[in-house]
């Protein structure tokens, strides 16, 4: 679960290494496939700005948000009306993954972290897609669609509210 964070951080942070801008907002798919080839698709629409700040909205086939801050990933699950809050302690430096992602072929980086290497597919306009190899060897691939950069977004769209009555689980 946890390299889910990691990626999630680490994707929100890449735009800024390969595109300069103040916020961005983008649709995404997630098809993430077992050995088995069974595939999960998730679909929702992924914020962020330059100063760290993500929130991925899942709205299909589950409704979750996952909001990120410099210090801590909350996520916010209705149907089992349950919140996770976890610190970032458990990421990799930020600033060295994306010093250390290498173009490999003309718009193809790639980069390692813990065993999971990461092979980001980008253009000076927009990332198109990230696909990794999790630790439970599932195939996951994010394809990132509709994009656009630098509107004006409201520092309160990045500010979780837990619901009343939520269980509330620490890691």
């Amino acid at each position: 679960m946890r390299f889910f964070w990691i990626f999630f951080c680490f994707t929100t942070l890449l735009f800024a290494k390969i595109n300069h801008f103040k916020t961005i907002q983008s649709d995404f798919i997630q098809k993430v496939t077992n050995d088995q080839n069974k595939t999960i698709v998730y679909e929702g629409i992924f914020y962020a700005t330059n100063d760290k700040k993500a929130l991925w909205i899942y709205e299909k086939p589950v409704s979750k948000k996952i909001y990120f801050n410099n210090t801590r990933v909350l996520i916010i699950e209705p149907e089992l009306e349950q919140v996770i809050i976890t610190t970032l302690e458990n990421t990799p430096n930020i600033a060295q993954l994306l010093q250390d992602a290498k173009e490999v072929a003309p718009n193809k980086y790639t980069t390692t972290y813990m065993g999971t290497t990461y092979t980001i597919m980008a253009s000076k306009e927009s990332i198109d897609k990230v696909i990794y190899r999790d630790k439970l060897d599932n195939a996951v691939e994010i394809v990132f669609s509709n994009q656009s950069k630098n509107l004006f977004l409201d520092d309160e769209l990045f500010r979780a509210e837990i619901p009343r009555g939520y269980d509330i689980v620490r890691e």
